[in-house]
């Protein structure tokens, strides 16, 4: 049963804002193994779902966490894992953004930040800005939206010199919005 705009303004938080940095609203097709290799992993994954065969390979050094944390994974993405970020990134995500099922979401939203670098190699950038223009024309969204494009930020941006301006940025709307919403 749907709820009524009511039950759900009940039933949910009030939410300030989102903050999205290098959203995965889709993947760059030359990160992808040809078609038939994705098809046998696909069907390993099934059958060795924690083995890491020919996934990425994840820095424990790219966390924010110190080095000597148990948070931090190192090594092959297990198979599983793999399968099913190909899966949102190549399939559930652009299909949902196509329906305007993302756009219903977070409709009526008061602010959103999306932080992303020109030049990153996983999420293309266009695939980001068609989805921020489409936010933007939502009837219901009336509060702030902004882009910020990091030039020459890759998908690690947080991890390289570039992040200075990411930080200043990020610090600089939340100071906005904080002060705005709490009536600072």
């Amino acid at each position: 049963p749907q709820q009524t705009e009511e039950e759900m303004q009940r039933n949910h938080p009030k939410f300030y804002g989102i903050v999205l940095l290098t959203p995965s609203l889709g993947v760059h097709q030359r990160t992808l193994p040809p078609s038939p290799v994705i098809a046998v992993l696909k069907t390993l994954s099934r059958l060795l779902p924690s083995h890491g065969i020919l996934t990425p390979i994840e820095h424990s050094e790219e966390y924010s966490c110190p080095p000597s944390s148990t948070r931090n994974f190192s090594g092959r993405w297990p198979l599983s894992t793999a399968n099913m970020l190909l899966d949102l990134t190549s399939n559930i995500i652009p299909s949902d953004i196509l329906s305007n099922r993302v756009d219903a979401l977070i409709e009526g939203l008061a602010s959103l930040l999306v932080i992303m670098g020109d030049r990153d190699e996983v999420v293309p950038y266009d695939s980001v800005q068609r989805w921020f223009d489409s936010v933007t024309k939502l009837r219901k969204n009336t509060g702030e939206k902004k882009l910020i494009k990091l030039k020459n930020g890759r998908h690690s941006f947080m991890h390289e010199r570039s992040s200075v301006v990411f930080v200043d940025s990020l610090f600089q709307w939340l100071n906005t919005h904080a002060s705005k919403e709490l009536k600072l």
